[in-house]
């Protein structure tokens, strides 16, 4: 696939060529000029920052619109949509206009994805539009955003669903750092079965039981008004600079509100070296909603 990723080696190479035309080329006066070092040139790649720059300016609303009349007059504007729900799912019924590309498969395919225009990702209930909107946001697809309530939600709005599968038209994909991608790609590609879900309410309390961390990625001042017993606040937006407070060692189930964040936030933390994070769908809105008790600081 014609991806147009920066390969260091490539970049390397033109610095080297450069070097040493500059070295050959003499002064005026006939002097040679000595070049500089080629490798003082060579600007390595920072992950770590660059997942920071994303996360951290993640804006209001949380890339996500909710409401299906917004979403249709969105669509009626010439947004794209993207079912990443399996193959099976959308043959048996769709959002008209979506197309399909199944999440474990979307940085193959980001030829399908254009970056002039609006694009709304959604699966069927949140999760994998979560994880698939932080994943191409970290590539630098700033034009994307989810619609959260999922096909779920459309169909529970009434409205129908469609049989007719969209062939996508192709684009020019971005230049993206190949470290940055073979990150991004290692993850998407190996996400497992359960998708990074780490179940509901009874399974979340056995879990924390049996020695889980919790992680509340909801703001400080939602944190503070009540949470789920044990759990660290670190704000979605600041996970790169907190998470030297996340362990390594132990599961780690992230929540927010309703789910929609922790999503966003299972491919910032995997990316970053964190393969033992899940997160709890049901988060803190299904957890007070089945009784359980709360804390606050």
């Amino acid at each position: 696939m014609n991806y147009n990723i920066l390969r260091p080696k490539t970049f390397i190479g033109l610095v080297l060529a450069l070097a040493l035309v500059a070295g050959a080329c003499g002064d005026d006066d006939g002097a040679t000029t000595v070049a500089p070092s080629p490798t003082a040139a060579v600007v390595e790649f920072d992950l770590v920052e660059a997942i920071a720059a994303y996360a951290s300016t993640i804006p209001d609303g949380y890339l996500n619109l909710s409401d299906v009349t917004a979403f249709k007059d969105a669509i009626g504007a010439g947004a794209l949509v993207i079912d990443v729900r399996e193959p099976g799912e959308y043959t048996e019924g769709h959002i008209a206009g979506a197309i399909n590309i199944p999440l474990r498969t979307l940085t193959d395919n980001l030829q399908l994805i254009p970056t002039d225009r609006q694009v709304f990702v959604h699966c069927k209930s949140g999760h994998r539009a979560g994880i698939a909107v932080s994943s191409l946001r970290m590539l630098g697809y700033d034009n994307v955003a989810g619609f959260a309530p999922g096909f779920d939600g459309w169909i529970a709005a009434g409205e129908a669903a469609s049989l007719n599968a969209v062939t996508g038209s192709t684009f020019e994909v971005p230049a993206i750092a190949p470290e940055l991608f073979a990150a991004v790609d290692g993850f998407v590609s190996a996400i497992p079965e359960g998708w990074l879900t780490a179940g509901d309410v009874t399974a979340v309390k056995d879990a924390v039981d049996a020695g889980a961390y919790l992680l509340d990625v909801r703001s400080a001042a939602e944190y503070s008004a009540g949470f789920i017993p044990s759990a660290t606040n670190i704000d979605l937006r600041t996970l790169v600079d907190g998470m030297s407070q996340i362990p390594t060692d132990q599961s780690v189930i992230v929540y927010c509100k309703t789910g929609w964040r922790a999503a966003l936030s299972v491919p910032v933390l995997h990316v970053l070296g964190f393969d033992n994070v899940k997160a709890f769908n049901g988060s803190y809105t299904g957890w007070t909603a089945a009784g359980e008790p709360v804390a606050t600081p």
